[in-house]
């Protein structure tokens, strides 16, 4: 099975395409956007994605009905977020990129 999505979307959709010849599907992660990252779990029974939005940036946990767990969550800034499990299962990996940025202006300097 192979997972895709599109970032910059008002909402994340997964499209799921069989490579055996069965039906491809969609899943929708309601209440969450902007695709950050996406990453099957170890045991094919979901996906790692990762989000940002106004609380910040967000790793969930999608199971293949849609029904997305928040693993972890960056409240300070917003970024790319993944995360990819250990080859045994037994670890996550997370990659947090939060970008976070402040401009000033200086007159008669």
């Amino acid at each position: 099975m192979l997972a895709l999505s599109s970032a910059g979307e008002a909402e994340i959709h997964i499209r799921l395409l069989s490579l055996s010849g069965g039906l491809d599907r969609e899943i929708a992660v309601k209440g969450w956007r902007t695709l950050t990252g996406l990453n099957w779990a170890l045991d094919g029974k979901g996906l790692y994605v990762g989000s940002h939005s106004p609380p910040g940036s967000t790793l969930l946990y999608v199971d293949l009905t849609g029904n997305a767990r928040v693993l972890w969550q960056y409240k300070a800034g917003r970024g790319a977020m993944w995360g990819l499990p250990s080859p045994d299962g037994r670890y996550l990996a997370i990659l947090g990129d939060v970008t976070n940025s402040n401009a000033w202006m200086l007159e008669g300097f």
